[in-house]
């Protein structure tokens, strides 16, 4: 069964400002261990690091308060979609900064800002109608 479009929104209202808070959460997480590994390695595997560790928090969050539901999926289900969802984060996340890092040489950090805004509203789009998508029925 489908929802119409007025159903869907008020949840949008819901969920988007939530994931954007737990998604600053995890960004914050991020940028720590990027900043605190900086000064040691490369801006790689230091924000590949600091990615790691944001993915388990925005994990958290997102599943027990953004998409949050009484009826939980069968394990390991939504588990394995959001480490799907976060590779491909990851991964879109390391090639812009491989990009950035080789085609405009600015400040490591202002090039991982860029990198995690131009790809927060595809993640959400993915985590909201596929990764959590039985907590959502």
């Amino acid at each position: 069964m489908s929802r119409s479009p007025e159903s869907v929104r008020p949840q949008h209202s819901i969920q988007l400002p939530r994931y954007l808070i737990v998604g600053g959460l995890a960004t914050v997480s991020h940028y720590s261990i990027f900043l605190l590994m900086i000064s040691s390695i490369a801006p790689l595997p230091a924000s590949l690091a600091g990615a790691a560790v944001g993915t388990l928090v925005s994990y958290q969050g997102n599943k027990r308060w953004t998409f949050a539901c009484d009826r939980q999926a069968p394990w390991p289900g939504p588990m394995l979609r959001f480490c799907v969802t976060a590779f491909a984060y990851n991964l879109g996340n390391a090639l812009m900064m491989l990009l950035l890092l080789d085609h405009w040489q600015q400040s490591p950090l202002l090039m991982q800002i860029i990198s995690s805004a131009g790809l927060t509203l595809v993640t959400y789009w993915i985590n909201r109608t596929w990764t959590f998508k039985h907590e959502n029925l």
